[in-house]
């Protein structure tokens, strides 16, 4: 009863409003593109999206999602939709983990705390692959689990494939590579397992982390493995110049913020000390395994990301995620008297209702997917068979695939953005859209470019000296605005 409770909330929570409050943006067109040729064209995906260091992931993540392209129609809403669908599972897989790790009522606690979390609902609707990684860590959790209790060849070989699931949706996960070589080492210390067992388990490990790769590991033999030697690299060297002692400390707390800020409400890099000090004197009290084991995972995971000297955003932490929530299990475990039961649920209750209150269901959302397709409709209206290009401005995206993707859907076909087409489209897609005079009187605009002759350098077009300013027009509610340029007629080839 308790466990359908918990995912009808869930579910609600991420379902209302889906269409509306789910973001759509560049990431999100480029997946729908390449889903859209994997199903309906037949065009295998045998490579990922790419990193921010400009490496491929692995295709997996454009696997997982064809089933929910073909349930739920097609669309970036039953896309959404079947992200959602994994993020309730989620909630269900931690529901089986705390239970056997720790008991029913540590389960229902922290189920209900990652069903509830704000920055998690979020996130469960977004198409993008980090998004997924909380899920599949708690299923290597589970397996790993599972492993220890029962040494067979079938549950190694699931554990090896997801693994290699786990890699190829974002490359900090390669710690669980390390994780497992930790487990297997304390194995061997304690004298658990002999080696013949551990050659065993990691045969059938690497089988299956080698199967859930083999689309990946073909097109990286066609290109000299230049992704993963890439990544090894970035990796090895921590992103450039050393990170001194201090800013690794602050770093340290800024990363641990993060990642406690999703399980509990008003956390700051201050206070997020204190979880962080509570849950060292519970170890120290009580090192049992299963707390070993999350406290190397989250040290070893966090510690490791204060020397890199890039900027590292939230989704690289989010192998990390599931760890609070089953430190709170831990915790909640040991407390065994019914007096002190009720006052850790009321103490619950009131960071359930903290959370509640910020999420953002029965809030205006920005409507991306009709935005987006609005703009797009009224862009095929004003050009016709106008050749064309188009350029995005004032955006949170950082490419413009998602405006691809449904030009594409519309027939459009814009031209490259460097070649001398007639007539040049700008799209603004926030609120805050510069007025069309404004707009006019800049001598340059940057346009995005992802084309080879670009060379990995946004271009500049001329808005002043090469174009006409003819007409802009206001996108749905308010929330964009496109904007109309005709080159001049001397420079029209």
């Amino acid at each position: 009863m308790w466990k359908l409770i918990i995912i009808v909330i869930a579910s609600f929570l991420r379902i209302w409003q889906l269409g509306q409050l789910t973001e759509f943006l560049g990431d999100q067109g480029r997946t729908m593109l390449v889903l859209r040729d994997f199903i309906e064209r037949g065009i295998i995906p045998v490579a990922g999206p790419t990193t921010l260091s400009g490496h491929h992931l692995g295709p997996m993540f454009y696997y997982l999602l064809a089933p929910g392209y073909i349930l739920f129609g097609g669309g970036p809403i039953g896309v959404s939709l079947w992200m959602v669908v994994l993020g309730i599972v989620a909630v269900l897989v931690l529901y089986e983990v705390v239970t056997l790790m720790f008991g029913v009522w540590p389960a229902r606690a922290v189920s209900l705390l990652w069903a509830v979390s704000p920055f998690i609902i979020r996130s469960d609707r977004v198409i993008w692959e980090p998004n997924l990684v909380p899920l599949f860590a708690l299923l290597f959790v589970y397996l790993l689990y599972k492993v220890h209790g029962a040494w067979t060849w079938g549950k190694w070989l699931a554990l090896g494939a997801v693994t290699g699931i786990l890699i190829q949706l974002h490359y900090p996960t390669v710690f669980f590579i390390g994780l497992l070589v930790l487990y297997a080492g304390s194995l061997l210390v304690l004298r658990l397992r002999n080696i013949g067992d551990v050659a065993f388990a990691f045969a059938w490990g690497f089988i299956g982390f080698t199967v859930s790769l083999l689309p990946f590991l073909w097109y990286e033999s066609t290109v000299g493995f230049q992704d993963i030697i890439g990544v090894i690299s970035v990796m090895a060297s921590g992103g450039g110049d050393p990170v001194g002692k201090r800013v690794m400390v602050s770093l340290w707390l800024e990363y641990a913020f993060r990642i406690f800020g999703r399980t509990l409400p008003y956390m700051s890099r201050v206070t997020v000390m204190v979880p962080i000090f509570l849950w060292l004197f519970f170890f120290v009290r009580r090192p049992t395994k299963r707390n070993v084991f999350l406290t190397a995972w989250f040290f070893g995971g966090l510690l490791p990301m204060g020397r890199f000297s890039w900027a590292v955003y939230d989704h690289y932490l989010f192998f990390l995620i599931p760890v609070p929530f089953l430190m709170i299990a831990s915790v909640l475990s040991t407390i065994k008297q019914h007096t002190q039961q009720y006052v850790a649920v009321c103490i619950l209750g009131v960071v359930v209702i903290f959370q509640l209150m910020k999420v953002d269901v029965f809030k205006p959302g920005n409507n991306d997917i009709q935005r987006v397709a609005t703009a797009v409709s009224m862009i095929r209206d004003e050009i016709g068979d106008s050749r064309f290009s188009f350029t995005l401005i004032n955006s949170k995206s950082f490419s413009d695939l998602h405006y691809r993707y449904f030009m594409d859907n519309m027939g459009l076909k814009p031209e490259s953005i460097t070649d001398a087409y007639p007539t040049l489209v700008l799209i603004c897609d926030q609120a805050d859209c510069p007025a069309p005079l404004s707009l006019v009187k800049d001598t340059e605009v940057q346009v995005i470019c992802y084309e080879e002759r670009c060379l990995g350098v946004y271009p500049k077009i001329a808005l002043f000296s090469d174009w006409n300013y003819e007409t802009s027009k206001v996108v749905g509610d308010g929330l964009g605005r496109i904007y109309m340029f005709k080159r001049r007629p001397d420079l029209v080839q």
